[in-house]
């Protein structure tokens, strides 16, 4: 019964015996008392005594409103709960659906994935004795940084931090899994509470006392970019000479941000995104524990699209996920998304299979997507097709194009080797890589007309394929205008550039190549790239870095690949910066005890107009260095060692030889090689004048790469029309390896290739453009020039085991 219906029935109460003076009362209706609550003056009139002498009904109504109110609301609360429990409907999907993101924030290091370094860095420091340092993390949102500085924060005062140096979640200090606030852990959201001086001082003022109960108090700035200058000046002193054991934690996406003092007195962490394997199997792992099943290929697909950050990643598969249907689709990824490179991608490459122009074009400018991002697709597409089709080489390069299914991307290496009468795709190996080649990075040039112009030409390269690879790609290689014209007009014969090896002298002692460790071949590559940095630009290398990866806190072979392929990057995209670039350089991976290093030279240019005394930029490469690596020298080593070129030409090509060679000192000191001299074999890091590096393997890692400019295809586009390169190492001239022979081939190199390209030029102005004539005579003016290099007619010569060489 309702409660309104209830009291109506009540209805007004009125006088009457039943309501009348107590029986036994001690105070009879005629009494008097001055001052007694049952007075009539201070009761009658005012709801107390009736004319009749007993109580009035309004007062005893309020004792029975009150008593039956009480039931009534019990009454009410007890039957709204039944019928909710009976009447209720089901909950509706989205208010039920889990935050991905945060119920799997992880809440120990274990658990952090993919950030190996910085885990091994903060954990470190716990193991070593919770040791309190001052930290700067960052990267992009949603990487991880507020979450490592929380975990990194509660082990900072667990009494008993786990095994892995993780928080234990069982003593005072830690309190229970996930309990907040963190025990003297203060957080200041600087973009939210101001980053000006006199908000961050009045901060620092609160928490300015001694710490009671923990070994430390963090100070932890989320968003630390919003501070200001005079902010970031205030907190010098705190954070280098910090009072009352009190540690800070700096986050932020823009670390250029901060001032340069601040961040120099921070342990600076790099938290980076996640490569696409990796990020793959994190989102095999959550769709595991969330118990999402899932299609082939459809993970790959959203790790492709995401930004290799967990939190990204998470916030993805929530998005896409439906929970009432049986398992993730690479279609509902697509759909969530509104994706459709993958299908067009696989029809574009299949009209380049069938050599159908028109459907090449009417797909390719029919692709509604930028010009910039249909150029990384398609490179995306060569590179992963290239690496697991081709040289059936597992490699994940892009996740979106893993999603592609693999039967379709086999069958677009069959029809290119259908129409190229290829036998085996590892045969279509050279020409895919000249498809490779044609996309340089990163200066092609991205506007719509400069790319329906390279994709023209582009599929001129490809469907002349049959016609032969190396003609074709000479052919449509694209340049700057003034250029295409010379080479329309001057290309006559292409190179194989330092060519096979020669074939060894027999009697020298056999080392089996082992896997992981630099082989004569490596070394042929390390001193001929060398040489024709020299022979071809006439510049020399001027820098040489050493990266010792474990410095960083960095762990695990492929982590330390990373670090050291990211410094290189970083240094090139700096020097681009500053109006210079990396020209030419030689990378080297090592193992020695303390893990992977990467040596470097490189050919840097870095001008400094502003600073007279550093016109070729060494003392702000020093300074970039410096700045790179001032995180890591706080953990006990140098992370990179940097050594610019000496002045003067003798002391600059002796730099270019003696750090060139040393890249070398890794190989097995019992491999030998023919020294004319003596008629005999000598050990070959001995013909170089090097001395031996005890090495370690480093296994599914090229130990020798090149830039651009050095790789085999460029030094087959510079050496064409029978300008093959000198090899001192080739023709055994060890004694000549560092005099510096190649700067007056320059010279040589340089006037012959006018003289035979102005030749050229000549002939197809008299006889026409790709007329049988110019081409019988172009023909027999190109074999009237040596093919052997050495024969060349030239000013300069030197020895060879006392004979004239070259």
């Amino acid at each position: 019964m309702p409660a309104w219906r209830f009291l109506c029935m009540i209805g007004p109460c009125r006088s009457g015996p039943r309501f009348g003076r107590r029986r036994g009362s001690s105070i009879p209706s005629s009494t008097s008392i001055e001052g007694s609550p049952h007075h009539p003056r201070r009761l009658h009139g005012a709801g107390g005594w009736g004319p009749r002498g007993g109580p009035s009904c309004t007062m005893t109504t309020v004792y029975m409103v009150v008593i039956v109110c009480t039931v009534c609301i019990v009454y009410m609360v007890c039957m709204t709960e039944s019928t909710t429990e009976r009447l209720s409907p089901e909950p509706v999907e989205d208010e039920n659906r889990a935050n991905f993101a945060d119920a799997y924030r992880p809440h120990t290091f274990k658990k952090v994935f993919g950030q190996d370094s910085v885990v091994a860095c903060l954990s470190g420091l716990i193991a070593r004795g919770r040791i309190g340092r001052s930290i700067l993390l960052h990267g992009a949102v949603g990487s991880g940084k507020t979450t490592l500085a929380r975990i990194y924060a509660r082990a900072l005062n667990c009494e008993a931090p786990d095994p892995r140096a993780s928080p234990c979640y069982a003593c005072e200090a830690c309190g229970r899994l996930g309990e907040k606030p963190i025990k003297e852990f203060e957080e200041y959201n600087v973009s939210r509470r101001g980053g000006g001086r006199e908000d961050v001082e009045r901060f620092l003022s609160t928490h300015d006392r001694p710490v009671h109960g923990a070994k430390y108090r963090i100070l932890f700035f989320d968003e630390a970019h919003a501070l200001t200058r005079e902010a970031c000046d205030l907190l010098l002193l705190p954070v280098e000479s910090p009072q009352h054991a009190i540690r800070f934690i700096f986050a932020t996406t823009e670390a250029e941000r901060l001032r340069r003092a601040l961040r120099s007195r921070l342990l600076d962490l790099l938290i980076r995104p996640l490569p696409v394997d990796r990020a793959i199997e994190f989102l095999r792992q959550a769709a595991e524990k969330i118990g999402i099943a899932h299609e082939p290929g459809a993970l790959a697909l959203l790790a492709g699209l995401r930004e290799g950050y967990p939190r990204d990643l998470l916030l993805g598969l929530e998005r896409v996920w439906e929970r009432n249907t049986p398992r993730l689709t690479v279609a509902q990824v697509r759909a969530a998304f509104d994706v459709d490179q993958t299908e067009v991608l696989v029809a574009y490459f299949t009209a380049l299979a069938d050599g159908d122009p028109d459907q090449q074009a009417e797909i390719v400018f029919g692709w509604q997507e930028q010009a910039t991002d249909k150029i990384r697709w398609i490179q995306a597409f060569l590179l992963h097709v290239y690496h697991n089709e081709i040289l059936a080489r597992r490699l994940v390069v892009d996740g979106v194009i893993e999603a592609v299914p693999e039967n379709l991307r086999a069958g677009i290496v069959r029809g290119f080797c259908a129409r190229l009468g290829l036998a085996d795709a590892r045969d279509l190996a050279p020409f895919w890589r000249q498809m490779m080649a044609f996309w340089p990075v990163p200066e092609t040039a991205t506007d719509e007309t400069a790319l329906g112009l390279r994709l023209t030409l582009f599929h001129q390269l490809v469907n002349a394929g049959v016609e032969g690879e190396a003609v074709a790609a000479e052919r449509a290689r694209p340049t700057d205008a003034a250029a295409a014209i010379a080479q329309a007009s001057t290309i006559a014969e292409a190179s194989r550039g330092f060519g096979p090896p020669p074939l060894p002298r027999p009697g020298a002692r056999v080392v089996a190549d082992k896997a992981g460790f630099l082989t004569p071949a490596d070394v042929r590559r390390i001193v001929n790239s060398a040489s024709f940095l020299v022979q071809e630009h006439g510049l020399l290398f001027n820098t040489a870095f050493a990266i010792t990866p474990a410095a960083l806190g960095v762990s695990g072979t492929a982590s330390a690949v990373a670090a050291i392929t990211a410094f290189r990057d970083e240094l090139a995209a700096q020097a681009r910066a500053w109006g210079g670039g990396l020209r030419a350089g030689i990378t080297v991976l090592e193992r020695d005890h303390r893990g992977v290093i990467g040596r470097i030279v490189a050919h840097l240019h870095a001008p400094n107009p502003l600073d007279p005394a550093d016109a070729d930029g060494a003392r702000r490469t020093e300074a970039w260095v410096k700045a790179w690596r001032e995180g890591a020298g706080r953990l006990g080593g140098d992370a990179v060692e940097f050594a610019p070129a000496p002045v003067g030409e003798r002391a600059a090509l002796r730099f270019h030889w003696r750090r060139s060679l040393d890249l070398c000192a890794g190989l097995d000191e019992r491999v030998e090689a023919f020294d004319p001299r003596i008629a005999e074999h000598r050990s070959l890091l001995e013909l170089l004048r090097v001395r031996a590096r005890s090495a370690r393997p480093v296994l599914d890692h090229p130990l020798v790469a090149t830039s651009a400019s050095l790789s085999d295809e460029q030094v087959a586009q510079a050496c064409r029309n029978r300008l093959e390169p000198l090899s001192a190492y080739d023709d055994e001239a060890w004694e000549e390896l560092t005099t510096g022979w190649e700067l007056e081939e320059f010279q040589v190199r340089r006037d012959t290739r006018a003289k035979r390209e102005g030749r050229l030029a000549e002939i197809r102005q008299q006889f026409g453009e790709a007329t049988p004539e110019a081409r019988a005579e172009i023909a027999q003016t190109v074999g009237g020039w040596p093919s052997d290099p050495r024969r060349r007619p030239r000013r300069w010569r030197r020895e060879r085991a006392g004979e004239p060489w070259p």
